[in-house]
């Protein structure tokens, strides 16, 4: 099992490019999973910062465009009227329209809509051709059309409109289509005037084209109009010679009619004896009103003895007080003289008289109301019979006019529409004669001063607008593209490994010279430091380890790894730990060559048998603590060597023996050897530019390495422009610790 297992639920602390971070020994194990993070705005500046080239070749490739095609336009110039449209012209009589008008006032009103087509149309566009011979300014040039030109590649780049072609294979030219290129109609929002453009090679041809356009856009509606009105004459004429036709028939029609069957004035004699039927018919409402009235008062008298004309007759009324005064006298008389009282008897008869004469007068009344019961009943009856009669006369009077009545009636409807027709057509005649435009000249046109093509400001701008965005568009296509990383930030985040280290680029070529040691040549610079920074980071996340073999390798060759193993290994020498430093790179050796040691016997003479570990192992002089294994000689496949198990025995023994034991292997691209190393290591470590780092590469590497063993500890980033170490800081703290040693040693030697 190896040390990264055993120490999973371990704690260290880490210190990266000089600050001390906790992170635990479990994540040093499962890479840290990819998460999504959204663009800041350092990012989108980095971005504009690494392709600030490709941005600024883009806008001024963009720009030239736009200049060229400024400077190699011919000028044109516009000019522009306003005319206003309504729906008619001013009224000068009120009859005979012949125009169909909508209601709507809106500007996709199909009436407006009409106009604008009309002005755009192919009929005004050749009348106005005709009218000026544009024939020869629209023909197109042939220079312009025959070689190459930047018409030409402005139009393959979308950046200009075709030329309208030729309206067939012999040659002949589309005037109308060429001009209805250079024409635009504007309509202006929420009102009835239209802004007409023309677009010409001279000033004076756009203000007469526009003014030649106007006018005869005017002519043509009025003609319009005009030629509506005589069409309707020419309708109406042939429509009133069908009806006076149609009338003289009917009229013949009705006359022999009325002579073979001897009818005159039928009309006058049937409107007297409908009025004779009708004063009949009331005649006899009234006579059976009457009758049901006396009718139903005899009734009632010969059944209830009494009727309310009867209670209201005077005389009635007098007869029945006086016999109410009696029979009260009688009976108040009664009270006091017996019924045989002579004057009781004389009360009694008179009291009997006036009962009689009730009943008499009773009896006349209801003799009087049959009578004009009977009365009524026998006027009734004539009167019925009468209107029996009349109405039978009437049937025959109707069957003899029906026929003359429906002819009568056809020749006064075919009167009517003649004279319709007739006062049509005079109304028309005079509205056509009338005929006035309902369009007007608001604006009329001016000549144009100012040239409308080309506009440099204009078209400079939209270069350079254009330029900005195409520019910033090629320069994310490029990011979004590019596998490479840009920064440590992004490695971490595309491997979910940390980056432990960043080795300052060395520009000096004196310091060049002693990179290969410069932890222990120059201490006090950078390079050296960040190197002690990398090694403090190492041995602080495996602190607890009891053993530790440290892989050191590269993803390409040439990236540092062999120097990264040698000034690694100085840094823990210095730092009082015993190092054993293996060159393992038996195709490239050069650790002797780094630490001035002899290769006579190395790895390769151990893992054939030649040698044993003591024979192999060198220490070196310079460098208290260090030790070191060179390669050897490369006569036999590096790979059978190293799977050898005298390479396991290495690594196990010198890690009990050693503090540190660093492996320098071989780069991981191309070769196997850095794949059975890395299944003996504690931890591998990998170098790599800062400049050539390209994600898809990392991973397929990491893939690699972690199919043998899971311990990839992280990065080692090396020729950085840009690192943490401050080599300011460090180089003014080494001059004034050299200051310092100076004035020591002149103070002792004058002691």
């Amino acid at each position: 099992m190896s040390v990264l297992t055993k120490q999973t639920n371990n704690t260290h602390l880490q210190p990266i490019d000089g600050k001390v971070l906790a992170i635990p020994t479990s994540q040093q194990q499962a890479p840290m999973l990819e998460t999504p993070k959204e663009m800041s705005m350092r990012d989108i500046f980095g971005i504009l910062n690494r392709r600030k080239f490709t941005i600024l070749l883009t806008l001024l490739a963009v720009l030239a465009l736009a200049l060229l095609y400024t400077f190699s336009t011919k000028p044109s110039f516009r000019a522009n009227a306003i005319i206003q449209i309504e729906r008619e012209g001013a009224e000068i009589v009120s009859f005979g329209n012949t125009q169909q008008t909508s209601t709507g006032y809106s500007e996709n009103d199909p009436f407006f809509r009409t106009r604008y087509e009309m002005l755009r149309g192919r009929v005004i566009a050749q009348r106005v051709i005709e009218d000026l011979n544009l024939e020869n300014s629209l023909v197109p040039k042939q220079t312009e059309e025959s070689s190459f030109s930047l018409s030409k590649l402005l139009k393959t780049i979308g950046l200009a409109e075709d030329k309208p072609k030729l309206a067939n294979n012999n040659q002949t030219i589309d005037y109308s289509a060429v001009f209805l290129e250079n024409l635009f109609v504007q309509p202006i929002g929420g009102t009835h005037l239209v802004e007409v453009f023309y677009e010409a090679s001279s000033p004076q041809e756009a203000k007469a084209v526009v003014t030649s356009l106007l006018d005869n856009f005017i002519k043509l509606q009025i003609e319009t109009k005009s030629e509506t009105g005589e069409y309707a004459k020419e309708f109406l004429t042939k429509q009133i010679e069908d009806a006076g036709d149609r009338l003289r028939s009917a009229e013949e029609t009705l006359v022999k009619y009325a002579n073979e069957n001897g009818i005159l004035g039928v009309d006058e004699n049937q409107t007297r004896q409908v009025k004779k039927l009708e004063n009949l018919d009331n005649a006899l409402v009234q006579a059976e009103i009457r009758r049901i009235e006396a009718e139903s008062l005899y009734l009632q008298m010969k059944k209830a003895g009494s009727v309310s004309t009867v209670l209201t007759n005077p005389v009635i009324t007098s007869l029945k007080a006086r016999l109410v005064q009696l029979e009260g006298d009688y009976q108040e008389m009664l009270k006091t003289f017996k019924p045989n009282y002579p004057d009781m008897k004389r009360l009694q008869q008179q009291i009997n008289s006036a009962r009689g004469k009730l009943q008499k007068e009773m009896g006349n009344i209801q003799r009087s109301m049959e009578a004009d019961y009977r009365a009524a009943k026998r006027q009734e009856d004539k009167i019925r019979s009468e209107l029996g009669q009349f109405n039978s006369t009437m049937r025959d009077l109707q069957d003899s006019g029906v026929d003359y009545n429906n002819l009568k009636r056809e020749v006064e409807s075919s009167s009517k529409v003649y004279n319709s027709l007739l006062q049509r057509r005079e109304e028309v005649s005079v509205a056509s004669a009338a005929n006035t435009s309902s369009i007007s000249i608001v604006e009329p046109a001016v000549l144009p001063v100012n040239k409308y093509r080309p506009r440099p400001k204009m078209n400079i701008m939209l270069g350079l607008l254009s330029g900005l965005i195409l520019g910033l568009a090629f320069a994310f296509l490029r990011e979004s593209l590019d596998q490479s990383i840009k920064s440590s930030d992004d490695l971490e985040k595309v491997t979910g490994l940390p980056v432990l280290g960043m080795i300052p680029r060395v520009t000096k070529s004196s310091m060049k010279k002693q990179l290969d040691l410069i932890a222990h040549k120059v201490p006090h610079s950078p390079a050296a430091e960040a190197y002690r920074i990398l090694a403090t980071n190492i041995r602080l996340m495996f602190n607890n380890e009891s053993e530790h073999v440290m892989l050191i390798t590269s993803i390409h060759s040439g990236e540092g790894k062999s120097t990264t193993a040698t000034n690694i290994a100085c840094s823990y020498a210095q730092m009082g730990k015993k190092v054993l430093l293996v060159d393992a790179d038996i195709r490239n050796a050069s650790i002797h060559t780094k630490l001035e040691i002899n290769n006579k016997r190395g790895l390769s003479h151990y893992l054939k048998g030649e040698s044993d570990l003591v024979g192999i192992t060198q220490p070196v002089k310079s460098i208290p603590g260090l030790y070191a294994i060179t390669a050897g000689d490369y006569e036999i496949d590096p790979v059978s060597l190293l799977s050898h198990e005298r390479m396991s025995y290495l690594t196990t023994q010198g890690s009990t023996i050693f503090d540190y034991v660093i492996i320098d292997a071989p780069p991981i691209t191309g070769f196997a050897d850095t794949l059975v190393l890395s299944s003996l290591a504690t931890s591998t470590l990998i170098v790599a530019q800062e400049d050539n780092l390209e994600a898809r590469t990392i991973k397929n590497v990491l893939g690699q390495l972690r199919r043998v063993k899971n311990n990839v500890s992280g990065f080692l980033l090396v020729n950085v422009k840009n690192p943490s170490v401050n080599a300011k800081y460090y180089s003014k703290y080494h001059s004034k610790k050299k200051q310092k040693a100076l004035l020591e040693n002149k103070k002792l030697k004058y002691a």
